[in-house]
């Protein structure tokens, strides 16, 4: 019979006049973009999250690479589940805001992995799941086969931590994303010629429009698409990275950061 682990509730606590060299990722970064809403009167409070991701390819998520941020700041977080997708993080004073987990590459923010037994471990809690309990607070779950199938939109917690009163979580998008990884830092636009060969998910790119860059805390970065052929897949791309040594391009989806684009 397969068991499962719920983890919840506390921790433990490309080159123009410059020469330096950009590496890229073949495609296939992801991240979700998740708002949580909660009332007033709980601002503040610690909470632990357990939320379902939109993942395209559940090989991209591993242990290690899934990593969580809000206003650039990392949280405790840790991947409970790959299938189903389920990311549990920690944030220690509630608010109704925007977190990414961001999943599918390098983790900058691995000393922030909650991974049990480590120093930023979360407590477990353990049930078979044999049959519905008063032990959990559920919602789009649905319990068969020793198994807790979590939907889209849907949480499990315990039933003893878990708040009533939060008011709802949900999941606005997942986006893939190439990553840029720079050898030395510098604030200045820098062009990339993405090709199939360097850049295997170029053909998901819909037609220019829709390719915009952010940092890793999620912010909007400055950049041009010079140009684009998407019969030759051919994608002519310049970026100022602001100081950052990793950046991530967006494609195949709404342009987030339309002003931008110089």
């Amino acid at each position: 019979m397969e068991k499962w682990f719920i983890a919840f509730t506390a921790v433990g606590l490309l080159a123009l006049l410059f020469v330096f060299t950009v590496f890229a990722q073949e495609g296939g970064v992801e991240f979700n973009v998740i708002n949580i809403v909660v009332p007033s009167e709980l601002f503040g409070s610690f909470q632990s999250l357990i939320v379902p991701l939109n993942v395209s390819d559940i090989g991209l998520l591993s242990e290690w690479n899934v990593y969580v941020v809000s206003q650039g700041v990392p949280r405790v977080s840790y991947l409970f589940s790959r299938n189903p997708p389920i990311v549990v993080f920690v944030e220690p004073s509630i608010y109704s805001g925007r977190y990414e987990v961001w999943y599918g590459g390098k983790n900058p923010y691995s000393q922030f992995t909650g991974t049990p037994g480590s120093a930023m471990s979360f407590w477990l809690v353990y049930d078979d799941f044999d049959y519905a309990t008063d032990f959990w607070v559920a919602r789009n779950v649905s319990i068969t086969g020793s198994r807790a199938f979590i939907s889209p939109g849907g949480y499990l917690a315990l039933n003893t931590s878990y708040s009533h009163k939060t008011v709802h979580m949900w999941l606005l998008h997942g986006r893939r994303a190439l990553v840029l990884s720079f050898t030395s830092v510098i604030n200045e636009f820098v062009a990339l010629t993405l090709t199939s060969t360097n850049f295997t998910d170029i053909d998901r790119v819909l037609d220019g429009l829709d390719v915009y860059f952010l940092d890793s805390a999620g912010n909007c970065l400055y950049y041009s698409v010079i140009h684009f052929d998407k019969t030759s897949k051919i994608l002519v791309v310049t970026v100022n990275s602001a100081n950052n040594t990793v950046i991530y391009m967006l494609y195949g989806g709404v342009n987030e950061c339309p002003a931008h684009r110089v």
